[in-house]
């Protein structure tokens, strides 16, 4: 009876791992969406439901809403505006090795989703996508991380 009782507490200590990684965190609930999400879309978006948190870990909660497009979400530090981010025009990327990312959740597929937990110090990020011409067509939210 004791190997019974020893294997369900581990299974439930094992379930409850990554669900006590996520309590200490703050949830931020991140959408990509773009004109094949439906028709009150008009162009590329990245939709956060908080743009302020409290310094300290982030699980970033990512769903690809599009029905046909890959999107990605790139937290970033950012002390300059998007407009000013090293940008390949030839790519129609931002030049991501010139830049601090925090991580990502990559090449999520329509309808799918991702999840990156991360430790922010206080400071200005933006989240973004960084597939080609996503970025420069506004597919970011900017985002503050507060004391």
């Amino acid at each position: 009876m004791s190997k019974i009782f020893n294997a369900v507490i581990t299974a439930v200590a094992l379930v409850s791992a990554p669900l006590a990684a996520h309590a200490t965190a703050t949830i931020v609930h991140v959408k990509l969406e773009d004109k094949t999400t439906g028709p009150k879309i008009k162009g590329m978006v990245m939709d956060a439901d908080k743009t302020s948190v409290p310094a300290g870990k982030v699980t970033f909660m990512v769903t690809n809403e599009s029905k046909a497009l890959v999107h990605e979400m790139i937290v970033m530090h950012a002390a300059l505006p998007v407009t000013k981010f090293p940008y390949n025009k030839a790519t129609q990327r931002a030049i991501e090795s010139k830049m601090h990312s925090m991580g990502e959740v990559s090449e999520t597929r329509p309808g799918k989703s991702g999840t990156l937990t991360v430790n922010l110090k206080p400071g200005n990020y933006v989240l973004m996508c960084n597939q080609p011409g996503h970025l420069m067509s506004g597919m970011y939210e900017k985002f503050v991380v507060t004391k």
